[in-house]
């Protein structure tokens, strides 16, 4: 089965027009593909909205912009997600200049090590792409990963392999190896 992608120039149409059709404030915090794209120039593309909140503040909103647009784009919240400790302290406006509609996105490093956790090679792709088109500090990176995403779910040891394998795509190899040592991983 084969899913409609979508551009960023698609996700800011669509989230103007829900910000037309809301009656009040609401917010909306991305994450995944379209965070990745509309936030920090990622090229891929991707089919749904994800959200890290309850969107039900925006439902009559969002079915009217769909009608309006044309744009029959799937937003939901996500039914996982795995963040770093108090990565809602540090989430990003993403400013559309809407009325009503507040639209956040993790911190850049934060958001890396969101999609670290699943680390499916799309996610990595992603963050190397991101890598390339933003400014990451290796040392914040690090420090987060050590420090907060240590309550993560899942396998450990298969953790630990997705961060040297995004520390080699957003530095270099050696930076990657340096790290596994270090940790004995």
């Amino acid at each position: 089965m084969s899913f409609q992608k979508y551009t960023d120039e698609d996700f800011k149409k669509l989230l103007k027009a829900i910000d037309s059709h809301l009656t009040k404030k609401a917010e909306l915090i991305l994450i995944g593909g379209a965070a990745a794209l509309l936030a920090y120039k990622a090229t891929r593309l991707t089919q749904d909205i994800d959200s890290f909140n309850n969107i039900k503040a925006l439902e009559k909103a969002y079915e009217e912009a769909k009608k309006e647009t044309g744009l029959d784009i799937p937003m939901s919240q996500a039914g996982v997600a795995e963040a770093p400790y108090n990565f809602e302290d540090r989430l990003v406006s993403y400013d559309l200049k809407l009325k009503n509609l507040i639209v956040k996105v993790p911190e850049i490093h934060d958001f890396i090590l969101m999609k670290t956790v699943r680390g499916y090679e799309h996610d990595l792709e992603v963050i190397e792409q991101i890598s390339k088109k933003n400014e990451i500090d290796k040392s914040i990176l690090i420090e987060r990963f050590e420090k907060e995403m240590n309550e993560a779910v899942g396998n450990k040891r298969a953790l630990q392999l997705n961060f040297a394998a995004v520390l080699e795509r957003c530095f270099d190899i050696e930076t990657g190896k340096n790290w596994l040592n270090r940790n004995k991983v």
